[in-house]
């Protein structure tokens, strides 16, 4: 897609041109009302408070795929009315990386042009930086945000030749899965506090952002949310809870196994299906149409180590039976 012209901008005493990078607006109904997390939303609040002697925080959000970092950032984003870049972490991120990148031209066009990094176009607009991943990112690489964390609040580019200076609106913030954090080099965990702990939420809070996503009869949810934990204590040890990530995808495929089998025999349906006459792949009927039978072999499905059974010998399609 074409970039527009409100997308460029100038910067620098040279007046360069630049693009700017896309912010992140999640699309109406992707996600629904927030469920949780109040404590770790009050604690990036305020670490995001600044003032003319007291320069704004730079949280870090740690803990394991799926407990909902990304969401939290999100939720603030919005409710900061600022809009959110989102710069994600790989080791493959060099230091330029965090301020400006080369677009070539396109339509047989010769031609190159600048476009600034999440990061950078954060900065300029005074708007949320997101940095997910951080700990999978080289410290090499992270020097370069040094400057940005600390009370300069500027990043140099040397592809541009220009020092980019952050506006006063603009705040930071990382996440890191938590076996990952010991990769963070001292010079940047040091800059970025306070480290905020997102762990699995209580079973209660789990079932509350099942009913978020799968709103339906409370008796017939309440039937499904026992079969799930009941197969989810066949499945772990010492008590462990599943992540709202795992919780979520099982609710969903089961949701779309349900739906498959309420649609005229459901997968005998898919064999005639041709170009002409295509299958349907949006959903037309609710959470009425989940089984339990749709929860286990959703659970089978994501979460077997072999053909039949896991690590532990428990077979689910027989473990509420």
């Amino acid at each position: 897609m074409e970039k527009s012209e409100k997308n460029q901008t100038t910067i620098g005493s040279g007046k360069t041109p630049v693009w700017l990078s896309e912010p992140y607006r999640p699309a109406p109904g992707v996600f629904p009302e927030m469920v949780g997390r109040e404590s770790e939303m009050r604690l990036v609040t305020a670490a995001w408070i600044g003032s003319a002697g007291h320069l704004p925080m730079s949280p870090l959000l740690v803990g394991e795929p799926g407990t909902g970092k990304n969401r939290i950032v999100y939720e603030l984003a919005e409710k900061s009315g600022r809009d959110l870049y989102i710069l994600q972490g790989h080791e493959d991120v060099t230091a330029e990386d965090f301020a400006c990148g080369v677009r070539l031209g396109g339509n047989g066009k010769k031609s190159m042009s600048y476009v600034l990094s999440p990061l950078a176009t954060a900065m300029l607009k005074g708007s949320v930086c997101f940095i997910d991943e951080i700990g999978k990112i080289r410290p090499r690489a992270l020097a370069m945000l040094v400057s940005v964390l600390d009370e300069r609040r500027y990043l140099d580019s040397i592809l541009l030749g220009e020092r980019i200076s952050a506006a006063s609106g603009f705040r930071f913030i990382a996440a890191t899965n938590s076996n990952e954090i010991h990769a963070l080099p001292e010079f940047i965990r040091s800059r970025m506090c306070p480290t905020i702990t997102v762990g699995v939420p209580e079973r209660s809070e789990i079932n509350a952002i099942i009913e978020r996503h799968f709103p339906g009869s409370e008796s017939h949810l309440k039937n499904l949310q026992d079969t799930f934990w009941s197969l989810w204590r066949g499945h772990t040890e010492n008590g462990k809870r599943p992540t709202p990530r795992e919780a979520v995808h099982v609710f969903a495929l089961a949701s779309n196994l349900g739906e498959l089998e309420h649609r005229e025999n459901g997968v005998p349906q898919l064999i005639p299906a041709g170009s002409l006459a295509p299958h349907h792949q949006e959903k037309i009927g609710g959470t009425l149409h989940i089984k339990p039978s749709n929860i286990e072999e959703a659970f089978f499905q994501l979460f077997r180590k072999d053909g039949k059974q896991d690590e532990q010998g428990v077979d689910y399609a027989s473990a509420t039976r």
